[in-house]
C-alpha cells in the first residue's frame, strides 16, 4: 500500500514538473509580451520604459536562469505579478478559482447521478428499445462540440423561452445552462462504460449462483455485480474529472464565466507568463490530484490489491 502511494505520488510530480516546463518553453517562443503591451505607443520614452518592464520582469536574463527562478517561485506557490494588470497572480488565481471549481464539481455530480443508474438500466435491458435509445444519445452527446450545444441552449432558453440566465454568475439559475452543457459528453460516455462494465459481470458464474440461492434480482445486482464493477468505474471517474477540467475553459467563454479558464485564455492572448504558467499548474495539480485520489482508493475497493 505504501509502495503504491509513493509511486504514485512519484508519478504526480514528474507530470506536474513536464508541465510546467513544456508551458514555460511555449510561452517563451510565442513573443514578447512587453512588446504586445507598448503596441502601437509612438512616445519617444515608449523603448526606455519597455527596456526596464523587461529588465524588472527578468526577461533579460538567460532562459535557463529564468527557468531556475520560476521553479525557485513555483516551489514557494510564488508566481510574482501579472505582467498586465501588476497584481499579484496569486490573488487573480483565488478570485477566479472558485467559479471554475463550482462549475466543474457541479457538473461531475450531474454527470455521475445520471450515468450510473441510468447505466445499470440499459445494460439490464440489453438490446430494448432503451438501449438502442441511449446508444443514439451518447453518440450524438460525445460527437457534439459543447461549445454548439451551449451556443444553442443559449439560443433557445435564454433568449427565445427566456427561462434562464444566458451568462453571468449572479444567481444559481446562471449555473444550469453551463453545468448541463459540460456534463451531457461525460454524461453520455459515463453511461456507455457503465453499461459495458455491467455486462461483463452479470454474465458470470458467480451472479448465475446467486441466483440459484435465491437472491433478489435487486441484491444480485447491487451487492454482487455493482461491487465488482467499481474499480473499472472509479477508474473513469478519475479521468473524467481531468476531462471536466479541461472542458470547464471553453464553457465558461461561452457562457461568460469569470472563472480560471477564462482567465487562462485571456492570459494567453496577452501573453501574460505568470498568470499562463500558474493557471495551467494549478489545473493540472487539479487532475493529478483526481487520479493519485482514484488510485488510492483501489485497495479498499479491491483487498487483494491491498495485500500484493
Amino acid at each position: 500500500m505504501l509502495r503504491i502511494i509513493i509511486w504514485r505520488l512519484l508519478q504526480g510530480l514528474i507530470t506536474m514538473w513536464l508541465v510546467v516546463t513544456v508551458v514555460f518553453v511555449v510561452m517563451r517562443l510565442s513573443g514578447d509580451p512587453v512588446e504586445m503591451l507598448y503596441a502601437g505607443d509612438p512616445r519617444p520614452e515608449a523603448e526606455r520604459e519597455k527596456a526596464a518592464l523587461r529588465q524588472a520582469l527578468g526577461l533579460t536574463e538567460p532562459l535557463p536562469v529564468q527557468y531556475a527562478s520560476f521553479l525557485t517561485q513555483v516551489a514557494r506557490l510564488d508566481f510574482g505579478q501579472s505582467f498586465v494588470t501588476r497584481r499579484p497572480v496569486m490573488q487573480m488565481i483565488a478570485q477566479t478559482l472558485p467559479y471554475t471549481l463550482r462549475l466543474t464539481v457541479s457538473a461531475f455530480i450531474v454527470a455521475y447521478l445520471v450515468a450510473l443508474p441510468l447505466g445499470i438500466i440499459v445494460a439490464l435491458r440489453r438490446n430494448s428499445w432503451l438501449d438502442y435509445s441511449s446508444l443514439v444519445l451518447a453518440m450524438g452527446g460525445v460527437s457534439i462540440p459543447p461549445f454548439w450545444v451551449g451556443l444553442m441552449f443559449i439560443l433557445l432558453f435564454a433568449l427565445k423561452l427566456d427561462w434562464l440566465p444566458a451568462s453571468g454568475v449572479e444567481s444559481a439559475s446562471a449555473y444550469v445552462l453551463p453545468v448541463i452543457v459540460l456534463a451531457i459528453p461525460r454524461m453520455s460516455f459515463m453511461t456507455r462504460y457503465v453499461r459495458g462494465a455491467m455486462l461483463e459481470v452479470l454474465s458470470a458464474d458467480y451472479l448465475r449462483t446467486a441466483r440459484a440461492k435465491g437472491l433478489p434480482e435487486g441484491a444480485v445486482v447491487t451487492g454482487h455485480a455493482l461491487r465488482n464493477t467499481l474499480i473499472p468505474i472509479v477508474t473513469l471517474v478519475g479521468l473524467q474529472l481531468g476531462y471536466l477540467v479541461g472542458g470547464s475553459v471553453i464553457i465558461e467563454q461561452v457562457f461568460g464565466i469569470p472563472g480560471l479558464g477564462h482567465l487562462l485564455v485571456q492570459s494567453i492572448f496577452n501573453r501574460d507568463f505568470p498568470v499562463v504558467q500558474a493557471a495551467v499548474l494549478i489545473l493540472s495539480l487539479s487532475i493529478v490530484l483526481a487520479n493519485l485520489l482514484t488510485d488510492l482508493t483501489y485497495p479498499y475497493l479491491d483487498p487483494r490489491i491491498r495485500h500484493e
